[in-house]
């Protein structure tokens, strides 16, 4: 009799997997694992999630789903593209593990099953610098003091994301459910976090307000997360310095010392004039720029093409100038940073 209970679902679990090739698999975990993240929270959760995935702090996304887990935290960390998420990943934390991992002092992505009582006592008991994600009830919680935060107002740093979040969300929001999210509210200008262009973003999301299915919704929030940050890495290629340091009477390369140094003065002031439209007039050269930036290819760190003109999603420093210094100080921008070849920097 048990195993008349158990058949159909252990059959449904399976038969969308079984009869695909591997990348078939792969394709379609990746879709299903997005729509269900996608169902999970709401547009502005979903927006301040990904801003704090992208600023790699601490955190901890809780279900009693177990299978939930594995899929969010999948399809979270997909979000990054062309960046990596390149610290602690436990998509299901083991009970045993749990009270340890949650003092680990570097970022990390945490799946905690919230299905019995230990679990529920542990994450209302959580460090003041870990963000807690709620799936089954569709929330997210910011942690109070955020990691590189050092030399700033943490309350200053914590309303700028939250501002970051509202508006990202708002574009989210229009992209998912444009007809719902859209009928009893004005659009609110993105520009207010973005700069004079930003507002444009809204009003083209707005002009095509048909219904998306989950597989799309998701497709369309990963293309605009791609966008996103591709907008915050475009210029950074001017602020890259190449340095070699040669031993006299020595012609090995193995004797050259090298180190990339990266001007974050200039890089704020690339953000400044992208967020105020005066970065285009300065590069009009043929071989420098792109009407759309449709030439990005997927591939992490294939971002050696020209400047794009688009600067709908450009930050105003002004504005987040906190959230750009923690950004420049993630070890994700750091690998990109020293990923650049050579001959794509100012070197001698």
């Amino acid at each position: 009799p048990l195993n008349c209970i158990r058949e159909p679902y252990l059959g449904y679990g399976s038969s969308r997997w079984i009869p695909r090739a591997p990348s078939d698999q792969s394709r379609e975990f990746s879709a299903t694992s997005g729509a269900e993240l996608l169902e999970s929270l709401p547009p502005i959760p979903l927006a301040l999630l990904f801003v704090t995935v992208l600023l790699e702090q601490k955190i901890i996304v809780s279900s009693r789903r177990r299978s939930l887990l594995v899929s969010a935290t999948t399809a979270l960390r997909s979000l990054l593209n062309p960046l990596t998420w390149s610290h602690l990943f436990v998509p299901l934390v083991p009970a045993s593990m749990a009270g340890d991992l949650i003092h680990y002092p570097a970022p990390f992505i945490l799946g905690f099953p919230s299905e019995d009582e230990d679990s529920m006592v542990l994450l209302n008991s959580l460090p003041d610098d870990v963000t807690l994600v709620d799936l089954d009830v569709g929330r997210v919680i910011l942690a109070s003091r955020l990691s590189n935060e050092e030399g700033m107002d943490p309350g200053m740093l914590r309303s700028q994301v939250l501002f970051l979040a509202e508006t990202l969300g708002s574009v989210f929001g229009c992209t998912m459910q444009g007809p719902t999210w859209c009928c009893d509210s004005p659009l609110r200008p993105f520009s207010q976090a973005g700069g004079r262009g930003g507002n444009r973003m809204l009003a083209e999301e707005a002009k095509s307000m048909a219904p998306l299915d989950d597989g799309s919704q998701f497709a369309a929030v990963k293309q605009l997360c791609k966008k996103f940050i591709i907008e915050l890495l475009s210029g950074t290629r001017s602020c890259c310095y190449w340095i070699e340091e040669k031993y006299p009477g020595r012609i090995s390369a193995d004797t050259h010392e090298c180190s990339v140094l990266f001007d974050e003065d200039r890089f704020f002031s690339i953000k400044r004039l992208r967020a105020e439209e005066r970065y285009m007039p300065l590069l009009m050269g043929e071989n420098l720029f792109q009407a759309s930036s449709s030439h990005w290819r997927s591939t992490a760190y294939d971002l050696d093409g020209p400047i794009g003109q688009d600067t709908i999603l450009a930050l105003n420093p002004d504005d987040f100038d906190l959230v750009l210094e923690v950004f420049l100080r993630c070890q994700g921008m750091s690998t990109f940073v020293s990923s650049r070849r050579k001959e794509r920097m100012a070197f001698w």
